[in-house]
């Protein structure tokens, strides 16, 4: 597909990762990556999405290229000989989960490498703050991609302490690339890391909310809010029991950024939002599981707006 043809382009590393819960006596293989997490959840809603990045010429990069492939997201991975597949070990316990990452000098680090036409050119692209945590030569890439293009940016701040070398380093970096994004999601918890606070118009204020802009604020399990130059609006959260939470801002993305494209309003977007984001906290891993039609349609006759696509399209 050509960017004419995608709703949606993601740049970024995605990993095999080893993840065990506390009752398994094995580890399974999933894939990790926040980009290809937001391309998967929304080619789950009959969105069209290309994942770019690269990857080893090892056996963990033909699993993210074919587990990726299977979500319904078009790959389009440059291997690299000379580097390896990022890897990362995941244990999950009640007390929550533990992430341990062997990604130093993998191939994702040099998205630099890449051709960055498609993403220039793509009607829609997706970043996030993990891609810049990498390498140097990936921030000035981001940066780049960010600052030059006319629109059609949504950036995830996605902060991961374990990436930065401080909170004051990844705020230096973060925050700049945030304020060059047309669409922004940012984190409670991120914003009082990041800023030293969680009111919503100290973060307003650091991003800069220039005409057009758009700020999702997430609180967890309580509630997102939309806030632009001119406007601001919440919506609560689904109750629900979470076994993991990992990829749930991820699943938020996928549902606030389809639903865009389909012309819902601010409020429906964050519903679609948090609808995928329970979907995801039920299941052990970072994407979604499959997604029933009936249950879209119900949220959809609720928020009072068409779900566009039949079942055969949505089914993975």
């Amino acid at each position: 597909m050509t960017g004419t043809d995608l709703d949606l382009l993601a740049l970024g590393e995605t990993m095999a990762t080893f993840v065990r819960a506390d009752s398994a006596d094995a580890y399974r293989l999933i894939t990790a990556g926040a980009e290809s997490n937001v391309a998967a959840g929304m080619a789950a809603l009959g969105c069209r999405t290309q994942w770019h990045s690269r990857l080893g010429t090892d056996e963990l990069g033909e699993f993210v290229a074919a587990s990726l492939t299977g979500a319904g997201v078009d790959v389009v991975a440059e291997r690299d000989p000379d580097r390896h597949t990022g890897a990362a070990v995941k244990e999950v316990s009640a007390t929550g989960s533990r992430m341990r990452y062997y990604r130093a000098g993998s191939a994702a680090s040099r998205l630099d490498l890449l051709d960055a036409g498609p993403a220039q050119n793509a009607a829609r692209l997706h970043l996030t703050g993990v891609t810049p945590a990498l390498s140097l030569e990936n921030r000035e890439l981001v940066a780049r991609l960010l600052n030059e293009r006319s629109g059609g940016t949504s950036f995830d701040v996605n902060y991961r302490p374990a990436l930065w070398s401080s909170a004051e380093h990844a705020t230096s970096v973060l925050v700049p690339l945030a304020r060059s994004a047309d669409l922004v999601f940012i984190g409670d918890d991120e914003a009082r890391a990041l800023l030293g606070s969680d009111d919503i118009d100290v973060v307003a204020r650091a991003i800069g909310m220039r005409p057009g802009q758009e700020l999702v604020f997430k609180r967890g399990p309580v509630d997102a809010e939309f806030v632009t130059a001119i406007d601001r609006l919440a919506e609560p959260a689904h109750r629900v029991d979470a076994l993991d939470l990992t990829g749930a801002g991820d699943a938020f993305a996928a549902g606030y950024l389809t639903a865009t494209i389909w012309g819902w309003p601010p409020r429906a977007r964050l519903r679609l939002g948090h609808f995928l984001a329970s979907r995801v906290v039920g299941v052990l891993g970072d994407t979604l599981p499959g997604i029933d039609q009936a249950d879209l349609t119900n949220v959809a006759s609720e928020l009072g707006q068409n779900w566009p696509y039949p079942i055969e399209e949505t089914s993975r």
